[in-house]
């Protein structure tokens, strides 16, 4: 860190020395390798050097596509290009000041010369209107541009021939007006620590902008140059402000994995933060509760106390939210057990803004059939499609793992609602305890197919005691016309073992039908089926009326794989018949 503060002190100096020479603008501009930086290793000969002066006069007139593409082009060079560009910076033209300053962000801490004049350009209150192109016509006002990714890797403008990553920021908020002074302000967030010492004055001054968007940029800069300013408040004035655009923005900007402002959150949180965040989970959009979720559950169980008083919200999301959140604080939260009881009754549930765009609380993708006993310790955590908070309350209560909440949640099991009833077998069966069982068991045969796969999900958890239930599931598919069904079915069928002798006349008749695919997976699945079973035999688990029964199914199921036209893999066959040979032997 030292050493590029004292990179960056140096390049300062050099450009103090660039400032008193006449910059010739006029002239044309090209590189084709600079002195000081040799090309990249396998490009020395393909490199084909770009002319900026004449790239940077096309941004005078150049459409959005245009625009895009050169800004790309100067973005991704690997020549030494910051001096020429901090020469533009002096053009009045705002579409060439706004272009060169993107670029210039873009380059990141390569572009530390510039933070002069993009200090200078933070004063700047003019707008940079982009020509739309053909394909934008059609929309009243062009899209912002978007923020392009930088390189892998650079080379750095000094005199060493090193090269030297460059740093991969966060992006920042919009700018909805393309004003120059954001331009500016993004471009210093972006150049990172190197701007610290400069640009922390004016863009804390920025933080008093009577533009909202100038405000959210400044607060999302001064974070990414590391600057020791209080700027929680900002956000979260932006998280809760009137304008739905902006609340996004924040929420995109904190949602960034590469954010710095989750460090500002941890070093800057208090009670009163808790409350914001917590009053940002009743906004529509999705983006919007999620950041505030997010933020809440960074704070761990520094949030307890405000989740708990959550839980109490006249708000149905509120409510549903911070019982998630207290859930996913495990053992370390069973302060809250008492209220999280009382939620068994609420009758709540969150139902999305019919306006919303961005397609809240989408029902979750559902889950491919598990596999029967997998291993694992716990079954996952039911869905909430319909978004009831005595679902989440339940599910908080088993992930909390207090034991007084049994007969409550034993109570609620006789919810009529299905949800409701995953959700309390599971918190149960998360407490060792298995009278969800018959319940969550009838649900695998209910008509709704998320249900059932939840269902046979959570019945892994409870053993061989779930085969009952789960066995008739499989049965009713075998009857499939769905090809991918019915043999996904014979196989989940080979898991159970002696268990499944009563399906072997069904898989036997499959020997011999035209199904696709079925004859083949149902010859393998009997072969497992007799090899089990033989064990059991073997290992005494097996009564002698299911030894009697396996003897004549497998018999039967033999003579179809043995017949003169068969053509069986082998490998399932001598399974049979040496299954065979061992249930005809003496009882071990």
């Amino acid at each position: 860190m030292n050493s590029r503060i004292s990179l960056a002190l140096s390049l300062l100096t050099i450009l103090t020395f660039l400032a008193d020479k006449t910059p010739a603008t006029a002239q044309r501009e090209t590189f084709s390798s600079p002195p000081s930086v040799p090309a990249k290793p396998g490009n020395r000969e393909t490199a084909k050097p770009i002319v900026v002066a004449e790239l940077v006069e096309q941004l005078r007139t150049a459409d959005v596509e245009e625009r895009r593409k050169i800004i790309q082009q100067l973005s991704n060079t690997e020549q030494n290009i910051v001096p020429a560009l901090v020469r533009a910076m002096e053009e009045p033209d705002p579409l060439v000041k706004s272009g060169v300053a993107e670029v210039l962000g873009n380059l990141t801490d390569a572009a530390v010369p510039a933070i002069p004049e993009l200090i200078e350009m933070m004063n700047d209150g003019r707008r940079a209107i982009v020509p739309a192109s053909s394909i934008s016509r059609s929309y009243l006002s062009p899209p912002p541009l978007p923020t392009l990714p930088p390189p892998v890797s650079v080379f750095a403008p000094s005199s060493s021939a090193t090269v030297q990553e460059r740093r991969s920021p966060s992006t920042p908020p919009q700018n909805p007006e393309n004003l120059l002074r954001i331009t500016a302000i993004a471009a210093l967030g972006k150049i990172g620590l190197p701007a610290r010492t400069l640009a922390t004055p004016p863009l804390t001054q920025a933080l008093q902008d009577a533009d909202p968007w100038v405000k959210l940029n400044a607060t999302w800069a001064l974070s990414e140059i590391g600057a020791s300013v209080p700027i929680l408040s900002h956000w979260l004035e932006a998280l809760q402000h009137p304008d739905p655009n902006l609340r996004r923005s924040a929420a995109d900007i904190f949602q960034d994995s590469r954010s710095l402002l989750r460090k500002v959150l941890g070093a800057e949180a208090n009670a009163s933060t808790i409350a914001q965040l917590l009053s940002a989970l009743k906004d529509d959009d999705f983006t919007v509760r999620n950041a505030a979720s997010d933020g809440l559950k960074l704070l761990g169980t520094g949030a307890l106390p405000g989740l708990i008083q959550g839980l109490k919200a006249p708000e149905p999301i509120v409510r549903l939210e911070a019982a998630q959140l207290i859930g996913n604080l495990g053992g370390a939260a069973q302060s809250a057990v008492p209220e999280l009881v009382a939620l068994l009754g609420d009758t709540g549930r969150y139902v999305p803004p019919t306006s919303n765009q961005y397609g809240l609380f989408s029902r979750l993708p559902l889950r491919p059939l598990p596999r029967f006993l997998r291993t694992q310790q716990y079954s996952p955590v039911p869905d909430n499609p319909e978004q009831l908070v005595r679902v989440n309350a339940a599910i908080a209560l088993g992930q909390l793992g207090d034991r007084s909440a049994i007969p409550a949640l034993t109570t609620a099991l006789k919810d009529n609602n299905p949800w409701m009833q995953l959700a309390t077998g599971w918190a149960l069966l998360r407490l060792g305890q298995t009278q969800g069982l018959p319940v969550v068991g009838r649900l695998v045969q209910y008509p709704d197919r998320s249900i059932q796969r939840e269902a046979l999900s959570q019945l892994q958890g409870y053993g061989s005691q779930s085969t009952p239930y789960i066995l008739p599931y499989y049965k009713a598919r075998l009857e499939s016309a769905d090809d991918n069904e019915r043999n996904g079915a014979i196989i989940q069928v080979g898991k159970f073992g002696p268990a499944a002798l009563d399906l072997v006349p069904k898989l036997r008749t499959m020997l011999v039908g035209n199904q696709k695919n079925s004859p083949g997976y149902a010859a393998t699945i009997l072969g497992q089926i007799a090899r089990d079973t033989a064990v059991a035999w073997h290992n005494g688990s097996l009564s002698a009326k299911q030894r009697q029964q396996a003897i004549a199914e497998l018999t039967k199921v033999l003579n179809i794989m043995q017949a003169p036209k068969a053509r069986f893999n082998r490998e399932p066959v001598e399974r049979v018949r040496n299954a065979l040979t061992k249930l005809r032997g003496v009882t071990p």
